[in-house]
């Protein structure tokens, strides 16, 4: 059997597309991410048990938007306690849950949130904070509903 080895042209073209394949295959570092803390909050709804965490939180130049941060939670009563990773960056925090039992129930209703902003201790150390919501209902008329968490918290310190 006599095998016929490849034009030099092919050869080196061959070779260049590997290098090329290569290249576009080799990607940079990702950034590495920002650095998070724990956030532990043990809060209280007034008409019952909190469900969900959801926070916002501000690093000095914009707000996160309102989102669910990963870790997890048990209740204990009434009384939800939650485990949180947020950036460290993070200055400021509000927070609230994504519905308490026996909340009101409006039709239609609009969920806002109305609390306080609060500072946090800059570094990585975990945050251990209680507080409590108010939702309450508000209705402005032609069938505009709107349910408030009025938030707030009791306690922040630093561990």
């Amino acid at each position: 059997m006599i095998k016929k080895a490849l034009p030099r042209r092919a050869v080196a073209f061959g070779t260049a597309l590997a290098a090329a394949a290569l290249a576009a295959a080799t990607v940079a570092p990702a950034a590495s991410a920002d650095t998070t803390r724990t956030l532990n909050l043990a809060f209280t709804c007034a008409t019952g048990e909190p469900y969900g965490l959801s926070v916002d939180t501000y690093n000095g130049s914009a707000w996160s938007g309102w989102y669910y941060p990963s870790g997890s939670s048990y209740a204990v009563g009434t009384t939800k306690y939650f485990s949180v990773s947020i950036s460290a960056s993070a200055q400021i925090l509000d927070f609230q849950p994504s519905y308490c039992d026996n909340e009101p129930t409006l039709p239609n209703a609009n969920y806002m949130w109305e609390g306080d902003d609060y500072a946090l201790p800059g570094g990585t150390a975990p945050i251990d904070a209680t507080g409590s919501c108010n939702d309450y209902e508000y209705s402005a008329g032609f069938n505009e509903n709107f349910l408030f968490y009025v938030c707030t918290l009791s306690s922040l310190t630093t561990g």
